[in-house]
């Protein structure tokens, strides 16, 4: 504790006046007279130094000295004049005004730091976010990052690693509110990654905290225990509609080719016979004409051709007599003309016996 100053002076008196009875010093060690001392010092006067002034001196040359400070290959080193930055210095050993003038603030630049989001006490309050269909989802992630630029780091941010995690957190909640549960669940993890990096470091570069982002890793995504069995019955129902759309979908694909496969078929069948017809019409029409040319040249003996043709068509399989001129009239004149075919064999008499 500090000594009473009017304790002192009484003290001090009291030793430095002359004792008693002519006996010896007053009891006790005797403390200089400071104001003899000063005289005599400032006079020159021979002596040594007082106690008192080599701990000034001392004291003095340790507060220089402390203004020695060594900045490491990986750090930076900001100096402070009164509070406020005034320059930057590189590797080194380097000095500065001891307090309370200059202070140092040594800033690590190559270091990737990381925090995680999701664990710890706060975890569940951080990690619940709101899926852009309005589902609950616990979000655990970790943040990289480095340093880019120390001063901004250190002075335009009050807690730059607090900034930093707040930031990613809000970052994070905004991209999970543009997706739904089943990207965040399943497909849509590696974008919304790259997202959440991009905003954040919008972010950042808004704020000026002097901080890049490196990346940010999704390590556990998943609902809520209260809401997993809710959220079992609507994965199940929509697996269920899924698996119905897409034995509808497979039914729809296998019936159309097989419908457009009938119509190709119809259609070529149909073109088939329009080219038969027509071919056949055509053909019809010369064989017309060319009969007609041939009529016009020798008119009884194309008619009389073309009764006989007629005739052949109209019986293909009956025996036929062409009897010329009058030979035709009755019909006696042919009944002997030819033999009469054999009876069949079902009709033939037994072997052996008479005809009946």
């Amino acid at each position: 504790m500090p000594m009473d100053w009017e304790e002192w002076q009484k003290s001090r008196q009291k030793r430095s006046s002359p004792p008693k009875n002519g006996g010896g010093d007053g009891e006790g060690p005797q403390l200089p007279n400071l104001s003899n001392l000063w005289k005599k010092f400032d006079r020159g006067g021979g002596g040594s130094m007082p106690s008192l002034w080599i701990l000034v001196i001392f004291v003095a040359v340790i507060w220089l000295l402390s203004g020695f400070f060594t900045v490491e290959p990986y750090e930076k080193g900001l100096i402070k004049l009164f509070g406020k930055y005034n320059r930057q210095v590189e590797q080194g050993l380097r000095y500065h005004w001891p307090w309370p003038f200059e202070s140092v603030i040594k800033v690590n630049y190559t270091q990737t730091r990381q925090f995680d989001v999701g664990g710890g006490a706060r975890g569940l309050e951080e990690a619940t976010m709101l899926t852009g269909d309005e589902n609950i989802v616990n979000i655990q992630f970790m943040v990289l990052y480095k340093v880019d630029d120390p001063v901004a780091y250190a002075f335009n941010v009050y807690d730059p690693e607090k900034a930093v995690r707040d930031a990613a957190i809000s970052a994070m909640r905004e991209v999970i509110g543009r997706n739904s549960i089943d990207g965040a669940l399943t497909e849509n993890r590696a974008n919304i990654q790259t997202d959440t990096k991009e905003t954040l470091q919008a972010m950042m570069d808004k704020y000026e905290t002097g901080v890049s982002i490196d990346n940010v890793e999704l390590q556990d995504v998943h609902v809520p225990a209260d809401v997993i069995q809710a959220f079992k019955d609507v994965t199940s129902a929509r697996e269920d509609s899924e698996r119905s759309v897409n034995e509808a979908t497979g039914y729809r694909n296998k019936q159309i080719p097989d419908a457009e496969a009938r119509a190709y078929a119809i259609v070529a069948q149909a073109q088939a016979y329009k080219a038969e017809r027509v071919n056949r019409a055509k053909g019809d029409a010369a064989r017309f004409l060319a009969l007609l040319a041939e009529y016009r040249k020798a008119p009884q003996v194309t008619r009389e051709r073309l009764l006989l043709e007629a005739m052949d068509a109209t019986l293909p399989g009956a025996q036929k007599y062409i009897l010329p001129g009058d030979g035709g009239r009755g019909v006696l004149p042919i009944l002997p003309l030819g033999s009469f075919p054999s009876p069949p064999a079902a009709d033939a008499a037994p072997e052996g016996g008479a005809p009946q």
